[in-house]
């Protein structure tokens, strides 16, 4: 009978480990940044509106998840023309897809910290996307700091007349912060 409730109780450990809380998302200390390149010079944005269901601990990363929802109509890059042709056609189309949508469902401890391996969806395109992070925690706060490269061609995004890399560049980097508890 001792061995029955031995096995009862890892099952629960098991299953409490299975589903990690969610975190609290603290909105006005997160961010998601960005970097590309316009005719050869840098340009910064941020996307200011962004949902994001974490569940995820280090010490159970088998039932760890996270869904990051971006609002592409608030994409940000401090010139409202480009702004603009963001969210037209050919680029996000922010009023067929309002939203772009990275999932993640598989975690992985590196040497530097963890990954975050999913799928990217923009426009109805799905890509794979490793998102590399950092996590600390501290007094009940927990910080996620993570990054990635992107191809903006596999997204289909600025086709046609933007294809040129002289003018957009092929590649864009990717910068989260998330903070809050857990």
């Amino acid at each position: 009978m001792k061995s029955l409730f031995a096995l009862f109780l890892s099952f629960l450990a098991l299953s409490a480990a299975a589903e990690p809380n969610r975190w609290t998302i603290d909105r006005g200390a997160s961010r998601i940044t960005f970097t590309a390149e316009q005719a050869g010079a840098a340009f910064d944005g941020s996307f200011k509106t962004f949902d994001a269901n974490v569940r995820f601990d280090p010490n159970a990363l088998a039932g760890s998840t996270a869904e990051v929802s971006l609002d592409t109509a608030s994409v940000a890059t401090a010139d409202k023309e480009r702004d603009g042709i963001l969210t037209g056609e050919g680029w996000f189309e922010s009023a067929k897809f309002p939203h772009a949508v990275f999932s993640a469902k598989e975690f992985v401890k590196t040497s530097a910290g963890y990954e975050a391996h999913g799928q990217l969806t923009i426009r109805s395109v799905s890509v794979p996307v490793t998102l590399r992070f950092t996590l600390t925690e501290a007094a009940g706060r927990v910080e996620l700091h993570g990054e990635t490269d992107l191809d903006r061609f596999a997204f289909s995004l600025g086709l046609g007349d933007w294809a040129d890399t002289k003018w957009i560049g092929k590649s864009v980097h990717v910068s989260v912060t998330l903070v809050g508890s857990r």
